[in-house]
């Protein structure tokens, strides 16, 4: 005899050995093997925790989780679906039937399914996928398990009012277009993106103290800004302030404070999984674009230096290009799109989830059935192109032209950019020569000359012909290999059009060459008068 019930906290020994069973002593996710935790997940309001009896055991769970996004946004994930490994019970459906039971159980309080498949298996892409889910988005080595990091495909499903109550023409970058033009065509949305190419992200701003909430004695900081982070919002997630500031003591959750002398101008909230090792970015409230800029540029390097996370990761707005321009610009990546996910006033609103990789992408072994497969040649595209220009991107990092770069930045950089090769003596700019490209050292030497005097020397790190951005003048001197070398190739022309389709990566570079010709002038003025002097006495 079958039994679908909910569960009761006399299970909990029961479940413990059964996620034991079908995930192994060493699963890193401890919680769920502890039965306190357990009974906590039976219990909790936000969650709806089915299991399935057979012959007087419990051979299957799922649960519905109601608190993974916000307040009203009427968000269900699917998790914890487990079944015996015991042969005997396989291959008669149990997940599927479990799963649509559980589904029609809380129809009446979700709009928007979501759940992850793992994608070393096919069995979880496999029921849903007989339930009509449908794959959305793909999160490259999200999860931690032992030594190696594992893939999921992120599978969604709408219901009730959330297809009528959409709001239409999301405003979304380029690089964000083909996926979704894709998931809205197969879930039979209106394909009505508007796609934007020449949109720039906000201002990285400048000059702002950075404090840790945990170490002020108070919230009243936050207190100061709650009115500015209701309306408008361009990052979602499943905590916020209006949650009450008891979540500030969690150890897992982290605001960053933007203060301007003794002015809060802004916040930003994300959560620490260690065990992950993994960010991801729940909610942003400021008071100006410069504040937002300077506020992820900060956990985006936070993130990297200080906790060493590999992968991070947030939702934002598909109506609002400018946010989803500043995280490309900071490295991250289109990795899902989720038509109707959140509440909005009277709408419900488009999403982009957008991922940063830490570590040399590497997705593993995949088994994947024909909808996910598509989906992933489109995810993986993004990732693919940023590894291809690592040597690139590393190389110019180490030049003071391009060091101050966002990671996306330096990823358009690499795209007209090409490594070459050229033996000692090589002339690698001639003098009275016109300009037509800078080069970066990676290894070897060259020597700056005019006539048959040496003026300068350069090596790895280094750079030349940059002045020709500023000057087409023909060049006042050669620079001449005296070493085998491996130099970064940029056209002078196609960076030039880079730098007018994005104006803040343009903005970046004038400016540090306005320095660095400030700084050659004033030395050759000191020397000047040095030798002024020399010649008066």
């Amino acid at each position: 005899m079958k039994t679908i019930r909910e569960a009761r906290d006399t299970d909990v020994n029961q479940i413990r050995d059964l996620f034991v069973q079908v995930y192994g002593k060493e699963y890193p996710f401890k919680g769920f093997y502890d039965t306190e935790w357990l009974k906590k997940a039976v219990y909790d309001d936000g969650t709806f925790f089915l299991i399935m009896e057979m012959d007087n055991r419990i051979v299957a769970t799922v649960s519905m989780m109601l608190t993974s996004g916000g307040l009203d946004d009427m968000i269900g994930e699917i998790g914890r679906l487990v079944a015996t490994t015991d042969p005997k019970y396989r291959g008669k459906g149990l997940y599927t039937e479990l799963t649509q039971i559980l589904i029609d159980k809380t129809t009446d309080r979700v709009q928007f399914l979501m759940g992850e498949a793992r994608t070393p298996h096919r069995g979880s892409q496999k029921i849903l996928e007989e339930l009509h889910w449908t794959a959305c988005g793909f999160e490259p080595m999200k999860y931690l398990f032992g030594k190696h990091r594992e893939s999921t495909l992120f599978y969604i499903k709408t219901q009730g009012m959330a297809k009528e109550l959409r709001k239409n023409n999301p405003r979304v970058i380029s690089e964000a277009s083909v996926l979704a033009q894709t998931v809205l065509k197969n879930m039979n949305y209106p394909v009505d993106i508007i796609v934007e190419n020449e949109v720039d992200g906000y201002p990285i701003g400048k000059g702002y103290k950075i404090e840790h909430l945990k170490e002020q004695k108070g919230v009243t900081s936050l207190l100061r800004i709650e009115r500015g982070r209701v309306s408008n919002r361009e990052i979602f997630g499943n905590f916020s302030l209006s949650h009450g500031f008891f979540r500030i003591g969690d150890p897992t959750t982290n605001y960053l404070i933007a203060k301007e002398g003794d002015a809060v101008l802004g916040a930003v909230g994300f959560i620490h999984d260690p065990i992950d090792k993994k960010i991801r970015i729940f909610e942003l409230i400021e008071f100006d674009d410069a504040v937002k800029g300077f506020l992820l540029s900060e956990v985006d390097r936070i993130a990297r230096e200080e906790f060493q996370v590999d992968y991070m990761e947030v939702d934002i707005s598909a109506y609002s290009p400018k946010i989803q321009r500043t995280f490309e610009r900071l490295g991250f990546v289109p990795i899902a799109y989720c038509p109707s996910m959140v509440f909005q006033q009277v709408e419900r609103l488009d999403v982009i989830r957008m991922t940063k990789l830490c570590c040399q992408y590497d997705p593993g072994e995949m088994r994947l059935l024909e909808p996910g497969q598509k989906i992933i040649e489109i995810v993986e595209k993004g990732f693919e192109d940023r590894m291809l220009g690592m040597e690139i991107t590393d190389a110019a990092r180490k030049t003071e032209l391009f060091k101050d770069l966002a990671d996306g930045e330096l990823y358009h950089l690499a795209r007209i950019a090409r490594t070459v090769e050229f033996p000692k003596g090589h002339i690698l700019i001639g003098q009275d020569k016109e300009p037509d490209n800078l080069y970066i050292f990676i290894d070897g030497s060259a020597e700056v000359t005019t006539g048959k005097q040496i003026v300068g020397n350069l090596s790895s790190g280094n750079i030349c012909g940059e002045m020709a951005l500023i000057d087409k003048s023909p060049r006042s001197a050669n620079v001449i290999l005296t070493s085998n070398s491996k130099l970064i190739k940029i056209n002078i022309e196609r960076l030039e059009r880079l730098m007018e389709s994005r104006p803040r990566l343009g903005y970046d570079v004038v400016n540090k060459l306005a320095g660095s010709l400030s700084s050659k002038l004033k030395k050759l003025n000191l020397s000047t008068l040095y030798m002024k002097k020399f010649e008066l006495v």
